[in-house]
């Protein structure tokens, strides 16, 4: 496995900016989250693209990939690493991470997988 902490809960879309002094919390909390997923306290674009890498090579072949790949809104028009690159953007990692929490937890992978198809659709 990878050295991705996957156990615990992204929850930045579910904060409330209701006040100005609110706004921006929930880019704050993507940004914090994004690198507890990758084991990281800071942003550094090297090692994360190297971990980007690395786990796709580990579950390039896997079906859920496959079948997130072949869904995904932009598959006409980039390559699969690329489309697994944007998994990580703010509309998709709460949702990818937790495919990738049920994946390397050997745990059911329907639920978690249809809730990121049917953010696909929905675009």
């Amino acid at each position: 496995m990878t050295d991705l902490q996957l156990n615990h809960l992204c929850t930045y879309k579910l904060i409330t900016e209701d006040d100005e002094e609110e706004i921006g919390l929930k880019e704050m909390l993507y940004k914090i989250q994004f690198l507890q997923t990758f084991n990281m306290e800071e942003f550094n674009e090297d090692i994360i693209n190297k971990k980007i890498d690395d786990l796709f090579e580990i579950i390039k072949d896997e079906e859920f990939l496959k079948k997130i790949i072949e869904k995904h809104p932009y598959k006409d028009t980039m390559f699969k690493h690329l489309i697994f690159r944007t998994l990580f953007c703010y509309d998709y990692l709460d949702l990818f991470h937790r495919c990738l929490h049920h994946f390397f937890n050997n745990l059911p992978l329907e639920t978690p997988l249809q809730n990121l198809l049917d953010i696909f659709e929905s675009k």
